[in-house]
This record gives C-alpha cells, sequence and structure tokens, in this order.
C-alpha cells in the first residue's frame, strides 16, 4: 500500500504542476526555463511523496489510552449437567470471507494489469538502449569535438544519445550534414538524453495518467526549440535551415530515447522560430513553481497525517478482549494514515514479536498490559489492556450424536455413552482461544454392587485404562461411577487439578 500511496501522489503532484505549466508557460520563448521547469516538476513530483513529514490533527487532550475490559464469563459447568453444542466441519466456513473477496480479487487484478504494463514499457526502453548500443557498433566512428560521430548507411535519417550523433551519409549533402551535426551537438551538449530517459522512466510508472505523455511531448517539443535557437544563432541562415527540416519531414523517428533531427512537431518549430525575435523573454516567471511546491508539501503533508487523530481499533486482539499470561497472544495493530513498516510497537508487560501489522503478545504477569504505537519516536496511541490467568478448563466425558457434541460433566449416563466417550477431556467452555489442553491423569472408582469394596482404577493419559474399561462394563444399573484426581497440563505447561465428575448408570 506504501508504493501505491506513492504512485498516486506522485501522479497527482505532476498533473498540478504540468496544469500550470499548460496554463502559464507553454507559449513562452525561454526554453531554458520551460526546460527547467518541466525537470523541476518531476524531481518535486518524486521526492515529495518520499517525505516523512506530517501534519496531525492533535489536540491537547485527544491522546488518552484506551482499556480494554474482560467481560467474558469463563464458565465452570455446574455438577450433574451437560452441555452441548453443534458439531463443526471444516467445510461449513467455506462462505465467511465472501463479502470482502470480491474486493481483494479487483485489487488483484488492478495490480496485475499496472505491472503488466509497467514491465512492457520498461522492457521497450532496454530494447531502445540495445538497439542504439548496436547502432553504435555497427556503424564507422570518428571523434569530433568531444563528440563520436557514428555513420550507418542503413539510418535514414540523424539523432544522437548523449555525446553519440547517428548520421546517414548518403542522403546529405555536406551542408545539410554540418547543420544537421550542429543540431545534434546542441543536444548532446545541454543533456537532452538524460532528459528523455527521466520522462520515459516515469511515463512507465505512471502510464496511467494522460498528463504524462503530453508531459513527454512537451519536453521532447522544448528540446527541439532549444536545438532549432541554438542552430540559428550559430549564424545558420533561417530558410535554408527551414527547408531542411520539411526535406526530412517525413522520415520516421527511430527511438524514443535518441534526441531526433527529424521530429514530426515540425510545424510548431516552424511557427516559433519565426516568433524567437518577436517575442519578449519573461525572466524569473519560474519561481511561480515555489509556491505552488510549497502548497504541494502541505498538501502531502496532511495527506500522510489524516487519521493520525485516535485511530479507531488501531489494536486489535484477535480472538478475545483481555491478555493471557503464559501464552502466545495473536494482535493485529495499524494506524490510519501510516503503513505497518513505519510503526514501532512495544509493550510494558512482557514481549511483542511479529512485524506487517500482526504481532504475538506475551504478558509476563498478571496486571495490566499498555501496547503503545510511535511512529518516528513521536507516540501515536497507548491502548491498556487486562492480563489474567487462563481459567482451569473443565473435566467432561465427549461424545458426539447426531452432528451434536455433548460434554457430560456428571449426572445419569449410559454404559454405551461412557465407552464411547473413551476417556475425559479438558475443556475450556465460552472461552474464545483456541488453547489445548491434555489429561496427564485421572482416577475411575466405583462400589463393587452388593459389597462394599471401592475399587479405583488409575489411567497416566486422557483416555481409559484397560483396567477402566473392565471396570465400566462390570458396572449395573444405578451404580455410581466418580472421576477424581483429574490432572490437565496446559499450553504453559503447569499443571491444573480439576473439577471431580460422579455419574450414575442408567443401563446398558
Amino acid at each position: 500500500m506504501k508504493t501505491v500511496q506513492f504512485i498516486l501522489i506522485s501522479t497527482a503532484c505532476l498533473s498540478i504542476l504540468y496544469g500550470l505549466y499548460l496554463l502559464m508557460y507553454r507559449k513562452g520563448v525561454d526554453f531554458k526555463e520551460l526546460r527547467m521547469y518541466l525537470l523541476a516538476s518531476i524531481f518535486i513530483s518524486v521526492l515529495l511523496p518520499m517525505s516523512n513529514y506530517r501534519i496531525s490533527m492533535d489536540f491537547p487532550g485527544n491522546k488518552t489510552v484506551n482499556e480494554y475490559v474482560s467481560n467474558e464469563s469463563q464458565g465452570t459447568a455446574e455438577k450433574g449437567s451437560i452441555i452441548s453444542e453443534p458439531f463443526v466441519n471444516s467445510s461449513s466456513a467455506s462462505n465467511t470471507v465472501l463479502s470482502e473477496s470480491w474486493k481483494n480479487d479487483l485489487f488483484e487484478m488492478i495490480k496485475k494489469t499496472y505491472l503488466v504494463v509497467l514491465l512492457a514499457l520498461l522492457f521497450r526502453i532496454s530494447v531502445h538502449i540495445t538497439i542504439l548500443i548496436v547502432r553504435f557498433f555497427m556503424g564507422r566512428r570518428e571523434k569530433s569535438d568531444g563528440y563520436v560521430l557514428i555513420y550507418n548507411s542503413r539510418l535514414k535519417n540523424s539523432f544522437s544519445f548523449f555525446n553519440w550523433i547517428f548520421l546517414s551519409p548518403e542522403f546529405l549533402s555536406k551542408r545539410e550534414s554540418e547543420q544537421i551535426i550542429l543540431h545534434e551537438k546542441i543536444h548532446a551538449s545541454q543533456y537532452h538524453s538524460f532528459d528523455l530517459i527521466l520522462i520515459e522512466l516515469l511515463a512507465a510508472v505512471m502510464w496511467f495518467n494522460p498528463l504524462v505523455w503530453m508531459m513527454r511531448k512537451s519536453i521532447q517539443l522544448v528540446h527541439e526549440y532549444l536545438a532549432d535557437e541554438g542552430v540559428l544563432n550559430a549564424g545558420i541562415d533561417k530558410i535554408n535551415y527551414q527547408v531542411l527540416l520539411i526535406n526530412q519531414v517525413a522520415e520516421e523517428r527511430l527511438i524514443c530515447l535518441s534526441s531526433n533531427f527529424n521530429y514530426s512537431l515540425i510545424k510548431k518549430r516552424m511557427i516559433m522560430m519565426n516568433s524567437l525575435k518577436l517575442a519578449k523573454r519573461t525572466r524569473f516567471k519560474i519561481l511561480a513553481i515555489i509556491p505552488l511546491a510549497a502548497v504541494l508539501f502541505l498538501g502531502v503533508a496532511c495527506i500522510k497525517g489524516k487519521g493520525n487523530v485516535n485511530p479507531v481499533n488501531a489494536v486489535e486482539l484477535v480472538r478475545m478482549n483481555v491478555l493471557y499470561l503464559g501464552i502466545d497472544n495473536p494482535v493485529k495493530i495499524a494506524a490510519s494514515g501510516y503503513e505497518p513498516s513505519e510503526l514501532a510497537i512495544t509493550v510494558d508487560n512482557g514481549t511483542i514479536t511479529g512485524g506487517n501489522g500482526e504481532y504475538i503478545i506475551k504478558p509476563k504477569e498478571i496486571g495490566s498490559a499498555v501496547v503503545t504505537i510511535s511512529c518516528d519516536s513521536k507516540e501515536i496511541q497507548k491502548t491498556q489492556f487486562r492480563v489474567k490467568s487462563v481459567p482451569d478448563p473443565v473435566a467432561a466425558l465427549k461424545t458426539v450424536q447426531e452432528n451434536t457434541v455433548n460434554h457430560f460433566t456428571g449426572g445419569t449416563i449410559s454404559k454405551k455413552d461412557l465407552l464411547s466417550a473413551g476417556g475425559v477431556e479438558a475443556v475450556l467452555f465460552n472461552f474464545d482461544f483456541d488453547l489445548s489442553f491434555s489429561i496427564a491423569s485421572f482416577v475411575m472408582s466405583a462400589t463393587l454392587p452388593n459389597s462394599n469394596i471401592v475399587v479405583e482404577e488409575i489411567s497416566y493419559s486422557g483416555t481409559y485404562s484397560e483396567a477402566q474399561i473392565k471396570l465400566i462394563n462390570s458396572l449395573v444399573k444405578y451404580q455410581k461411577l466418580m472421576f477424581e484426581e483429574v490432572i490437565a497440563v496446559g499450553p504453559d505447561g503447569a499443571k491444573r487439578k480439576l473439577n471431580s465428575m460422579v455419574f450414575t448408570i442408567s443401563g446398558e
């Protein structure tokens, strides 16, 4: 999202700056000033979104510590109760995120389309550079005043790329060659190829903005104005030079990155050459970009600072509204107007790990924990949570009948249900956190029929031992069966003694 924000802000700044150019500059005749304005517009548009300066709307008293207080009821089942809950199959949750999926799909489609076009345009630039290099080595080369003249009979037009000047020796007279070389040397001496590479890269990134393509055309035209002006100031006859332009107008532009002598906007160049002596040059008009750049800077700072006032739900626990001791507590953290990578997250009780908006908090002691969100050493928000111990689970026998899960904690039960349970489970009722408790051991006892002898059998796991199964099978109707000394082990490794259970056999 940070990249998306950068592209959108940069595009908006470029559009505004180029809009001012169309209103105030495009008919000017101070071509160096025009070029300077266009280049300054590009650099401002790229650099402003990189600024980390933000204008926050914080007012005194706005900063608060949000407190999350637990209202959970960690129920312990009453003795003799049966708790039923739906039997959940994994396939039943397949439609839980349909409301948001179309947004994600649309964003992914737009992102992929953007990247495909971007890569295609970047590939086009690399192809053109490759063509220039191939043309360089294929032609006959000679040096002239620090420039390299490349003669290639396969070329139908002439162009330059930095200090490389490509010429076609077959179609030009000596006088025409001298004028063309002078024209291309002006392009090279003023580093017009740098401007072209810059605007081509910018157009590849902002290809969806029609104004960037208009700016590309404006830069190319200003380059030709500068070269034409330089040729005429060197003493070349204007009429002869214009005739040369007309003779060459039918030729095609070979490479987008080159400064080409045969540029297609010939009519505008002719008009401008005839207007050079008549028009008044306006100095310091470019200074109008300064207040506009300042306004844009403030606008970008406001955009980046929006949402800094009491961010709503900046800290959201994934599964509950309280932190629990000794376990991993997942939490999502976000602040409107900030990228996740910009945020610094700390907690005053325990440790916090993770990143990209998703973290794990492990409290150290019972009480409270304050999560602090900061950016560039500036505090954004504090959120306070209660820290509690994980409640004791409930010892229960679990059976599944007709897609319904039943937990027996006591009362009347059949031998069939007893055996189908297979053992004792530790269950956290009304607890959203998915914690796993294991049964370490439990004691099963019953009084033998027609005697006072009490038989006790122990299991060192959560499942019945063979002796316990034998004991269950020996039971008769109305006989009592007790589960005692139930020991569970939680995710923190601590052992807990759970509730006892007493059952009355209802029959076979």
